[in-house]
């Protein structure tokens, strides 16, 4: 803290007229700084990226270079929209020495910093200090948090010195009201879901009719075709649920034409440790080639023939089959073979990224279909899928997860349980209109109270001592670090597992 030379230069920059006053505020505070790292915090849809494009204009003319990294390929593509060209993730500037280099004596912006893992926010801190480069985080710790372990930006914002500039107010909602409960649902869930209640947002309907009612709310927002209209739901088996009422009404209404049944890849999502295990392995499986080595070429799909003791064999397009040791696991993912309905008409997701000269797909976006031609997916930008790409899947309906960054005119929420974070990011998608459809009322409202925030180690050990919750003949020593008995040890793993951690 206050290290180093003003972090913008000159404090002559005006932010465009635009901007709200708060934003304004924001820009010239970020620009003050004379801190290694601050934060922009605020609100989904209260202008955070508008806020950082200004700061970069700034930057840019005091004469300061600027790197921008996100945590998410599609997080990295909304970067790239609004004029950060370079940007990249967060993975990639980690393991790329070469990006690593041009990062010397600039400012690192870290957008979506919220979903930035605990092992990710050493490596970024460590790098920058390295390069003595400035870093400036942008996210929110009331929306989703990383899938590795720690809630790193949580952490710094409680536990160091660290500054954060906030932006409270929200702009994505076009209507007060709306407007009024997607702010209070971040401060108080159960307060946020009244407000939404008394809106008339919430409906209540038994469980077997729940998908219905999702798609005759589905029809009723996409009256005007121009609308954009998504549902957010907790499990993949009422995503399931969703997608098929919506599907079955969009094609008797005559909007989807007619069905072809084709292979999609499902990824399994396994670790590096899980790849390496080879009793994983199942005939079927198929191994998504995503960086070439020997005997697998850059997205080739192969399929599991067989697991050796030492080796997996796989068959390629062609027929011929490979031999895999687990030394080559980093070179691709593990997928299962669905089959799924695709018709003109359809709306799909794609979950895998693509980067060739003629096709570039990233993991997240939503798409629709134009045509089939000879079993190949057309769409309506133009693009066309090659034969070799099947990571997709309907996209009607999606997880909280897969919502995040996105925002479109009206969002239905379908779930009897959700997280207060997954709700809240959920139900902040929308910018004119949002529904809530329940087979349980009152179980939801109580589900909100629950959060998914993980607890770092020495948050845990100041819970315990402020509850006074620990056994006797605890030891406690300097600097309020406690130390616990054995079975306290095995409690807290236990923990850890349960959180997915």
């Amino acid at each position: 803290m206050d290290r180093y030379g003003r972090l913008g230069g000159e404090p002559e920059f005006h932010p465009v007229e635009h901007l709200r006053e708060e934003q304004k505020l924001a820009v010239h505070q970020i620009l003050d700084s004379r801190d290694f790292a601050v934060n922009l915090r605020g609100a989904a849809g209260s202008g955070k990226t508008a806020t950082l494009q200004e700061i970069d204009r700034s930057l840019r003319k005091a004469g300061r270079d600027v790197t921008a990294v996100a945590p998410t390929r599609s997080a990295v593509e909304e970067l790239h929209k609004v004029g950060f060209r370079d940007a990249m993730t967060v993975s990639r500037l980690l393991e790329d020495e070469a990006a690593q280099s041009t990062l010397r004596g600039k400012v690192l912006i870290v957008d979506e910093a919220g979903m930035i893992s605990g092992r990710q926010m050493e490596g970024i801190l460590k790098l920058a200090e390295r390069e003595q480069a400035r870093v400036l985080f942008s996210g929110d710790t009331r929306q989703i948090q990383s899938v590795e372990a720690s809630d790193a930006l949580r952490v710094l914002e409680r536990e160091s010195q660290m500054k954060s500039i906030s932006l409270t107010g929200v702009q994505r909602q076009t209507h007060a009201r709306y407007r009024d409960a997607i702010e209070t649902l971040r401060q108080s869930p159960e307060q946020g879901f009244e407000k939404l209640e008394r809106m008339g947002a919430v409906r209540e309907v038994p469980f077997v009719e729940r998908s219905h009612a999702v798609a005759d709310l589905y029809r009723e927002m996409t009256t005007d075709p121009a609308w954009r209209v998504l549902v957010v739901a907790p499990t993949h088996e009422e995503i399931e649920r969703v997608t098929r009422a919506i599907r079955t009404d969009l094609s008797q209404r005559g909007r989807l034409g007619e069905s072809v049944t084709m292979d999609r890849y499902v990824p399994l999502q396994w670790t590096e440790a899980q790849k390496r295990d080879l009793s994983n392995y199942r005939k079927g499986q198929v191994l998504l080639v995503h960086r070439a080595a020997k005997g697998m070429d850059k997205h080739e799909a192969l399929t599991v023939s067989r697991v050796q003791p030492d080796a997996i064999v796989a068959r390629n397009a062609r027929g011929e089959e490979k031999t895999f040791t687990p030394a080559q696991t980093r070179s691709f993912s593990v997928h299962e073979q669905r089959s799924i309905d695709v018709a003109p008409g359809d709306r799909l997701l794609f979950t895998g990224n693509r980067r060739d000269a003629d096709f570039r797909a990233t993991n997240g976006e939503l798409v629709k279909v134009q045509s089939l031609d000879s079993g190949r997916i057309q769409l309506e930008d133009g693009r066309s899928l090659p034969a070799n790409y099947r990571q997709f899947d309907h996209g009607y309906a999606v997880t909280a997860h897969r919502s995040q960054g996105k925002t479109v005119d009206g969002v239905i929420l379908s779930a009897d349980t959700m997280k207060q974070e997954l709700f809240y990011v959920g139900a902040s998608r929308g910018r004119s209109e949002i529904a809530i459809v329940t087979s349980d009322r009152e179980q939801l409202r109580e589900s909100l109270g629950i959060s998914s925030a993980r607890p770092s180690a020495t948050e845990l050990v100041r819970e315990l001592s402020r509850t006074h919750d620990l056994e006797p003949g605890i030891q406690h020593a300097p600097a309020q670090s406690v130390k616990l008995p054995t079975q306290h040890h095995e409690i807290r793993i236990g923990y850890e597992i349960g959180l997915g951690l």
